[in-house]
This record gives structure tokens, sequence and C-alpha cells, in this order.
């Protein structure tokens, strides 16, 4: 239509420039049915434009009216549409900006319109930011409802129920998702917190043998908590002699896990069996150390840990920088009395990265050799430490 207009105008300018240049204005005579129209080529211009015009506005009163009585809500255009864009940009613009009552002023007016439900995250977003927690559910739930935001809103609903302390909702969430949703990485893991702060050890430990792909470099602090749960719960009701037999009966590939490893000796510490717990560090770790097992040496209290030192030592010739395996050595020599080598070792890893674990036991070497004023200076230059 609007083509058509175009080259209607084009023509009509083209005959008035012809009748310009050629000092000529045309004259025009029309008769139909009695009816006797004369004019010149200006005014035949000008009333076919006027014609064509009028055209066009009923086409448009047409159209428009049978929308109306069709149901159609845009019968006024995209005026509605562009109002609730408008309100929906500006909502978030807002809260990108931290203005919250602003941006629920603007949000509150679309809050029943069709955004795949992303006005509605947004608006529990707000809620949070204003201490509305239970207005903030609400939003979530809804959204809930758009298939595009339902994992989004479940996964916000699980974080506060996690947050709340409330574990059992969060699994009865999380079972509410479909198979596709539950192998996504993020509500593995919510799924796992959710598992850990319920106190389902058995649980967790046997749905961490499927998740470790999905976990990565979380899998073996998880693997380690869960066993550790698991451990601590069967030396609470069996006792430390159920607690060994229970480990010696576990698979060869269990047993040859680190993080299951770290749990387990760490019972045995807990347990207060320090020499099993020495034997199960030594023997594990044969073929090299490993970062799950090295800081549990610090907490072996044994008169005479000679398998320990030896092999922590061993380890020292060959890395002589290695801070880890310092610090463990000098906590195990201190436990056993051994002053002189813990200061030693301690000397060594302090001048490599000042740890506050290893000021503080430097600190309290130097107050028993009752140099006061050494021990003071270390005291107050563990302060300035983060713990490691």
């Amino acid at each position: 239509m609007i083509r058509i207009f175009v080259v209607l105008v084009l023509l009509l300018i083209a005959l008035m420039v012809g009748a310009m240049v050629f000092d000529d204005r045309g004259y025009v005579f029309v008769e139909f049915s009695g009816w006797v129209v004369e004019m010149n080529v200006f005014s035949l211009a000008i009333s076919l434009i006027f014609i064509f015009v009028g055209f066009l506005l009923i086409n448009w009163l047409v159209k428009n009216a049978l929308r109306a009585a069709s149901g159609s809500r845009n019968w006024f255009g995209n005026w509605g549409a562009r109002k609730k864009q408008k309100a929906f940009t500006s909502g978030l613009i807002a809260l990108a900006e931290t203005n919250y009552l602003t941006a629920k002023n603007h949000l509150s007016k679309i809050e029943n319109e069709d955004f795949d439900g992303i006005n509605l995250l947004a608006a529990a977003e707000i809620e949070m930011q204003l201490g509305q927690s239970q207005q903030a559910q609400t939003y979530w739930r809804m959204a809930s409802t758009y298939e595009k935001s339902a994992l989004a809103a479940n996964l916000c609903l699980i974080r506060f129920a996690l947050n709340q302390q409330q574990n059992d909702e969060a699994l009865q969430l999380i079972e509410t998702l479909n198979a596709k949703q539950k192998e996504q990485a993020t509500v593995i893991k919510l799924w796992a917190q959710a598992l850990a702060q319920a106190g389902k050890w058995q649980v967790l430990k046997g749905k961490l043998k499927t998740w470790k792909k999905a976990l990565g470099e979380d899998y073996p602090a998880l693997m380690q908590q869960a066993s550790k749960g698991s451990f601590a719960e069967i030396a609470s009701k069996q006792g430390a002699v159920e607690l060994k037999q229970n480990w010696l009966d576990q698979p060869r590939a269990t047993r040859k896990d680190p993080a299951q490893q770290a749990a387990y000796i760490q019972q045995l510490i807990d347990q207060g069996m320090y020499a099993d717990a020495e034997q199960v560090l030594v023997e594990q770790q044969k073929s090299g150390p490993n970062s799950l097992l090295v800081p549990l040496f610090k907490q072996i209290k044994l008169p005479n840990p000679t398998a320990s030192i030896r092999l922590l030592e061993s380890w020292i010739k060959r890395d002589e920088l290695n801070v880890d395996l310092l610090s463990a050595l000098a906590h195990v020599a201190n436990a056993s009395g051994d002053k002189v080598l813990a200061e030693k070792a301690l000397g060594k890893a302090i001048k490599l990265a000042n740890r506050q674990q290893d000021l503080l036991l430097m600190a309290e070497i130097k107050e028993s050799q009752h140099d006061d004023s050494q021990a003071l200076q270390l005291y107050k230059q563990s302060l300035a430490q983060q713990p490691r």
C-alpha cells in the first residue's frame, strides 16, 4: 500500500512539474451520470492525494474495528505493548542500579503480564533486597509456572530453603524437577548440599559416585564430608573397632579414594587413635604426598612418630620449598616434644610463607623457651595473616 502511494505521489509530482515547465496548468473534464467536474492538473493532484489518504484512513478504521470485534487487545496498535516493555526495561535498569523501590514500582505494573517469568524473577530479587522474603517466595512460585523460568525459580526456592536450614523442603523441591533438570551441575551441587545439611551421609555417598563428573573440583571435598559424616555415625553407634572393620570391608576403589581416606583418617584422629591414623597416612602415601592427606599429619600426637617424620623428611629432601610439608613436619615434631626439629622446620616454612598457624606454633615454642619478646612479635604478626 505504501509503495502504491509513493508511486502515485511521484506521478502527480511529475504532472505538476510538467505543467509548470510548459506554463500550462492543463484542463480536466469529467462527466458521469449527469455529474460534471472541471479542474486543472494541480487541483487533480491535490484531490487524488486526499482521496488516497481518505482510503487509507477508512482501511485502518475497518481493520481495527474487526480486531476489536474479534477480541484483540491491541486494536490501538502497539501502544499498550510499548508501555509494558518500557516498564519492564525501566524496572530491570533500576534493579541493576540498586534503586529497589523504583524498580518495584515499574515491575508491579506488569506483574500479570507474560514476560516468560523474567519480570517475576526480577521482582523476587527486589523483594529479597528489601527484606520481604515471603513476597519473594510468592514471585518465585509464580515464575515457576513459566517453562523458560521454571528451573531458575526453583533454584532460588531451593537456595532459600537451604539458607533457612529447611533441608527437607529443599529436597522435596529438587524431587519435583524433571530428569533433565536434575542432571545439571547447579542442581546436583544444591542436592549434595541439601543431603549434607540433612545429615543423610549414606544417601549422599551413594549419589556422589554418579555425580563425580558434574561436581568436578567440588567432588573431593563433598566425598570427604560425606565419608566423614558416615564414619562418625558408625563410630558413635558401633565404636572404634567397628569403624576399622567397616573401612576394611569397603571395596578397594573406595579405600583408594583420597577423599574417603582423609575422612577415615580424620575419624581415627577424632577417636584419639593416633597410631592407627599415622599408619594409614604413611601406607596410603608411599607413592608420594597427597594434598588431602598431608595436612592431617598436623593432628598426629604421638611420643615417637618415627614413620611420619621419616616420610616427611624424605619428601622435603626432594622438594625443599614445599611449605605444606615443612609445616606438617613442624607440627608432628612439636607434638612429640622435639622442639628443635619443630623450630627448624618452622623457620624455613615462615621464610617461605607467613601463615598464621605456623606463626602461632612458633610463638608457642618461643614462649616455652621464655623468649617473651620474640613470642609477642610472632603473635602480633599472626594477627595480620589469614588462617591456613
